[in-house]
């Protein structure tokens, strides 16, 4: 048969966010105009710059396992006969097909296994990924200059920056369960032996015999002289009106006895 020794499960592959990274100009001065008699006065202003946005991270946790044990039942219990004296069956001799048997309980043969069981799935958590910043100081016109105007351009600097394309995406893969074959045997139908029970031999007496003999002349069977002695003819009656009757036969049995009359 076959048992699960390994729950199936969904594992999360986590494709991570793309970026792609360019360039951002940012006036870091700005122009104005100035005079030659009294030049411009400026002031420093500190500016935050977005140089990454804020993203998110899927973290995977992993999955939680408990190992159990089980115990597989490999060999069913059953009930054997062995073979013994049979009581009544001695008067036969050795022409004689019955046997005896006895019968024995075989207890059950078991294992124990470990199974790993999942006790909580691979999961995922978000990570948020703050957003990243850089400072810059900038001039800022206090007091323009005065009398002569003079005309400054503004100064721009680049900054390298990373703008979100894709963000980061978990996809669901199925783990199959993992099995293992273990031998178990097995019993089909129920047994179909026939069991009757016997005149034991201290109960075969020549007056019992002497009757069987008589009862059975009497109905048409011819079982010998009638002496008390269960020889091969008597037998041979008794197998004979036995079959005839859907009774067991191989044995003086308590079944014919009964029906022959001679017990109640």
């Amino acid at each position: 048969m076959t048992v699960k020794v390994r729950d199936s499960e969904v594992r999360l592959d986590v494709t991570p966010a793309e970026f792609r990274r360019g360039f951002k100009q940012v006036v870091t001065k700005e122009g104005t105009k100035t005079f030659r008699v009294q030049p411009a006065t400026y002031k420093e202003v500190e500016e935050q710059v977005l140089v990454k946005p804020e993203t998110t991270r899927l973290v995977v946790e992993p999955a939680q396992y408990e190992e159990v044990q089980e115990e597989v039942v490999l060999e069913q219990a059953r009930t054997e006969l062995e073979p013994c004296r049979t009581s009544g069956a001695a008067a036969y001799g050795a022409a004689s097909a019955v046997f005896g048997f006895c019968a024995k309980e075989i207890p059950a043969r078991t294992k124990t296994i470990t199974v790993t069981r999942l006790v909580q799935p691979e999961t995922t958590r978000t990570e948020v990924i703050p957003a990243e910043y850089k400072t810059v100081t900038r001039m800022v016109v206090d007091q323009p200059a005065e009398v002569v105007p003079v005309e400054l351009d503004d100064e721009i600097e680049s900054f390298e920056v990373a703008e979100l394309v894709e963000p980061a995406q978990a996809t669901e893969r199925e783990i199959p369960a993992e099995t293992m074959d273990v031998n178990v045997r097995r019993f089909e139908g129920r047994p179909q032996i026939v069991a009757r029970q016997a005149v034991c031999d201290r109960e075969l007496t020549r007056d019992m015999v002497r009757d069987i003999q008589s009862r059975l002349s009497r109905l048409g069977y011819k079982p010998g002289e009638i002496d008390g002695l269960p020889g091969p003819r008597t037998i041979e009656a008794l197998s004979q009106y036995q079959i005839e009757n859907g009774l067991a036969s191989g044995a003086i049995t308590i079944e014919t006895v009964q029906r022959l009359g001679l017990m109640d």
